[in-house]
Order: C-alpha cells, then sequence, then structure tokens
C-alpha cells in the first residue's frame, strides 16, 4: 500500500533533504529522523543504517555525538540487514567523531573481529583496517588494532584473508608516519606466517608481499623496507612444496623485477630461473613460458598432481597442529 511505502521514500531521500537544508536547520528534520530510525519496517531501518556515515559527514562532530550515535548503537542491535548498512561505512563516520567519541567504539570493532556467526562481518571490518589505522593513535594501534589485523590475516575464510593482506600497505605507511616503536616486533610477526606450518598462512604472506609490490601508490613502496624485511622469506617460499604457494610467488617476483632497484639483485634473478623450471604448468604459465604439452606431462610423469599434493600437506600440516 501507498502508507507502508512512505517511510521507505523518506529514508531514501533523507540525506538529500539535509544536504539541502544544512546542518543549522537539523533540528526541524530530527524528531523525524528519530521515528524513522525506530520504523516498525526493517527495509526502512536498513536504508537509513546505509545512509548514516553521509548525514554525519553534513552534520559535522558535535551534533553528529549527540544526533546520530544513538542511531548507530541501535543499528548495531539490529537484523543483519541493518547492521551491515553502518559496518560497510564505520571508518567513514568513526572519521568525523573527534578522538574521544571515536575510542568509544574501539570494543565494538573487537566485537566484529569475533563475529563467528557472519564471517561477511569480519571482511567488512579487513576492507576498512588501512582506514580505522589512519583514525587511531599508537597506543589503541599497538593494544587493538595490530592484534586484530594479524588475526585477520589467519582468518579461516580466504576471503577474509584476501580483504586484510590488501590493508598492509596503508598500515605499514600509517606505522611508518607514526614511527612507532614497536614496527620491527609487528614485521616479526607476520613473519611468522612465512613459516607457517599451515600452508595457508604462507600463502596468506605472499598475497600481502605481493599487495605491497603492486600498490598503487608506487611512492608508499618502501624499497630498503622490502628487501630487509619481505625478500628473505620470499626467496624461500618461492621453493615451497605446495604449488600454490610458488604460483604466487611467480607472480610476485614477475612484479619485483620490474621495479628498478630489484631488477638486478641476484636473489630475485636466481628465483625468476627456478621458478621458469618449475615442474608445475601453472608456474610456468605465469612466468610467460611455452607450454608443450607432451614435454610437461612428461615431467610430470609419476608425480602427483598439483591437488593432490596440496591435500597430502594440508593432510601433513593438519596432524602436526
Amino acid at each position: 500500500g501507498g502508507d507502508s511505502e512512505m517511510p521507505n521514500f523518506c529514508a531514501y531521500n533523507f540525506p538529500a533533504v539535509v544536504l539541502t537544508a544544512g546542518k543549522e536547520k537539523w533540528e526541524f528534520v530530527s524528531e523525524a529522523y528519530s521515528e524513522l530510525v525506530k520504523d516498525i519496517q526493517w527495509k526502512v531501518r536498513r536504508t537509513l543504517s546505509f545512509s548514516l556515515h553521509e548525514i554525519a559527514l553534513i552534520l559535522g562532530p558535535e551534533k553528529t555525538k549527540e544526533h546520530l550515535l544513538p542511531a548507530l548503537d541501535a543499528f548495531l542491535m539490529d537484523l543483519d540487514e541493518v547492521k551491515v548498512g553502518v559496518l560497510q561505512n564505520l571508518a567513514k563516520l568513526l572519521g568525523v567523531l573527534d578522538q574521544e567519541a571515536r575510542g568509544e567504539y574501539v570494543g565494538l570493532l573487537c566485537s566484529l573481529e569475533m563475529e563467528s556467526d557472519n564471517w561477511r562481518f569480519r571482511q567488512l571490518l579487513a576492507q576498512q583496517l588501512g582506514d580505522l589505522f589512519d583514525l587511531y593513535q599508537d597506543d589503541v594501534l599497538e593494544a587493538e588494532l595490530y592484534p586484530m589485523f594479524l588475526k585477520l590475516n589467519r582468518d579461516p575464510v580466504a576471503e577474509v584473508r584476501q580483504s586484510a593482506a590488501l590493508q598492509l600497505p596503508q598500515v605499514l605507511s600509517r606505522l611508518k608516519a607514526l614511527n612507532v616503536r614497536w614496527r620491527d616486533e609487528f614485521l616479526e610477526e607476520l613473519g611468522d606466517l612465512a613459516t607457517d606450518r599451515v600452508y595457508v598462512s604462507r600463502l596468506s604472506y605472499v598475497w600481502m608481499s605481493e599487495c605491497l609490490v603492486s600498490d598503487e601508490e608506487e611512492e608508499r613502496f618502501d624499497a630498503d623496507a622490502f628487501g630487509k624485511d619481505f625478500l628473505p622469506h620470499l626467496v624461500k617460499l618461492a621453493e615451497d612444496t605446495v604449488p600454490n604457494i610458488r604460483q604466487r610467488c611467480a607472480s610476485l617476483f614477475s612484479k619485483l623485477a620490474t621495479k628498478p632497484s630489484f631488477a638486478p639483485r641476484h636473489e630475485v634473478n636466481s628465483c625468476l630461473s627456478s621458478l621458469r623450471s618449475d615442474k608445475e604448468v601453472d608456474v610456468l604459465r605465469i612466468m610467460g613460458e611455452d607450454i608443450q604439452l607432451g614435454i610437461t606431462s612428461a615431467k610430470h610423469n609419476g608425480l602427483p598432481n598439483g591437488a593432490q599434493r596440496d591435500a597430502e600437506v594440508r593432510m601433513r600440516d593438519g596432524e602436526k597442529l
């Protein structure tokens, strides 16, 4: 019916109304907003949840703190379909708040990271880690966000791990800007992934290293630090027993070789050379080798295929745990 659609229509257009009226006229629409936040239809609340950060940007820190945080808290306790809206834009919303108000939501971030029912919520958190690192100071980063980043890189769900790995360039850039005293400790713990018994942890390490190499903001790439902190681990991983890891290394070293500071390095060329003569078809394909299937299959004669070998390694690692 027409009446049931009206609240949804109002919710959808609310950011435009606030933008047109300006924050000075908020008092004239705030009551209507409060009513919509409590609307019985979850689709109305969902629409408002997705636009909360936009209204916050218009209202600014003071009014957001006073008028929008109750809505944020309500949405966080709501159905998943509603909650997802504020979670998807959490970093933008927290960015409007002052440091003190922002600090009150650190506990929420931790509870999201431990969210076991819905892995997509963990992925939403992982996708915003870089922005969240930019919002908080050294103490919160060390106590909460740094352990969170490491945990999400070991998440059981591949999509979560990949989303977290993509944040590494921004995270390292922030640590460098703040000159945190625990940077080496952080890198050491990342390095533990490279030597982990579980193959997906080693794969995560190569993936996050590749994110650094192929970062679109090239000025963020610190060649000296990469050569010191990441390259030694990657050289070993290029000879890993798991084909998937060598495949990822083939992609990484191919990109690394295009960087002037790494192209002449002996260990980089040595890895490229061994990957070009790998026995796995997928590795050779990434290295741009011509694959003659007769010869390649002869090389494989008597060898288990990649999937079998993966399963064997996983089973072996699983038994060790």
